[in-house]
């Protein structure tokens, strides 16, 4: 590969496949240091996994997603203020068959903390292992590690539904490290929503990073020689491409033959006229149940609701979870009966988040950005997004 071909022409030509928040990301941080990229999407819009349908008067995100305000990647790209963020109450309400616990952040609600059920869950020595969680590191699961430091009672009713839902494993394999970043941005920030839905995050990253040249229905096929081609028949020469796609993608492309496992969810909106909710999460600890959280989007942002109507989503981690069995659960857990609701769209994610982060290094001009390079969120995303560009901006420089 003849590199100083490369330098001499000053990457001219730079092909991101993918728009999802790493391609954009990428193609952000390219154009900042003076470098136009391209971009080629197989759908028909950007974003990725991340788009807002709008049922009848309802914005409907692609699974239940929340912003934290903490982002450091989000910052580096968009100022939270032009998402007009809306935000959940911080803590979160707990459901049993027998009762209703209400648990306040002591840092965003010191007096209500007070006053909530934090001394029916957490012992004192949950205390103690909730700071020392701040300072350590380990090489446990999160459900080793929550075996080992909290009580029984912190963990069935607050530690394993809250991350489980984080997650979307009902096993908690994740390591200790990655626990222990979100454990820290959800304590020390506030988890939200923009006023019109999760893609107006697409569309404000789209807008910095004023691309030019984004070209719809384009699936790769294959890359030879410095040219992509797409199945619809077109081919791309390029000097430098960047493949922000799914890992499964890209290991069939390059025949890793890696072993590739997701985290699966299912994601039920529906509408009623009747509010019985906050702002807050409510958990449904109990494994009886499909359900593992509810939440009335509509009281977060009122813009998730033009018609005066409430809209609850709904979480589960099977994929497969029954519209039917969902809607007898909601309606226990929250009093509303059947004929004052209605589900007006479901969303059932088969592969919703990476289990393992996978490394691949660049092969000649051919680089690779997503979130299973460094986490399955939105910060990892954006990440790796930033450090691709970043290595395709060191070259030049070089």
């Amino acid at each position: 590969m003849n590199y100083i071909f490369f330098k001499l022409n000053i990457m001219k030509n730079v092909v991101i496949v993918g728009s999802g928040l790493s391609g954009l990301s990428c193609a952000y941080h390219l154009k900042k240091n003076g470098i136009n990229a391209s971009i080629y999407d197989q759908s028909n819009q950007l974003g990725g996994r991340i788009f807002s349908d709008d049922i009848d008067g309802f914005v409907c995100d692609n699974g239940f997603q929340i912003l934290l305000n903490n982002y450091q990647e989000v910052k580096k790209i968009l100022d939270y203020k032009d998402l007009n963020m809306k935000y959940f109450e911080s803590g979160a309400t707990i459901y049993t068959d027998s009762q209703m616990y209400k648990l306040y952040n002591p840092i965003f609600h010191p007096i209500k903390s007070l006053k909530s059920d934090f001394n029916k869950i957490f012992s004192f020595s949950d205390y103690i292992s909730i700071i020392k969680t701040l300072f350590i590191n380990n090489h446990m699961s999160t459900k080793q590690y929550f075996k080992h430091s909290f009580s029984k009672s912190a963990n069935r009713l607050f530690f394993e539904p809250f991350f489980k839902g984080v997650f979307l494993d009902d096993n908690l394999e994740n390591d200790f490290t990655f626990f222990k970043k979100l454990f820290i941005k959800f304590a020390f920030g506030k988890a939200g929503l923009p006023k019109n839905g999760m893609y107006e995050l697409v569309k404000q990253i789209k807008d910095k990073s004023k691309i030019q040249n984004i070209n719809f229905n384009m699936k790769l096929k294959n890359i030879s020689n410095n040219v992509a081609f797409f199945q619809n028949g077109k081919k791309v020469s390029f000097d430098f491409i960047v493949l922000a796609l799914p890992i499964e993608t890209i290991n069939v492309l390059f025949n890793l033959n890696l072993k590739i496992d997701y985290n699966t969810n299912s994601t039920f909106y529906i509408k009623s006229g009747k509010n019985v909710l906050g702002k807050a999460l409510l958990l449904v600890p109990d494994k009886k149940y499909k359900i593992n959280s509810i939440q009335c989007l509509s009281n977060v942002s009122s813009n998730y609701s033009d018609n005066n109507k409430s809209l609850y989503s709904v979480s589960s981690n099977d994929h497969n979870a029954k519209k039917e069995t969902i809607i007898k659960e909601f309606t226990k857990i929250t009093k509303i009966q059947q004929s004052e609701m209605q589900l007006i769209k479901s969303y059932r994610i088969k592969k919703a988040l990476n289990k393992n982060i996978y490394k691949i290094d660049r092969k000649d001009n051919i680089y690779f950005c997503g979130d299973w390079q460094k986490e399955p969120s939105i910060d990892g995303a954006l990440k790796s997004g930033r450090l691709t560009a970043e290595k395709i901006i060191n070259f030049r420089k070089f």
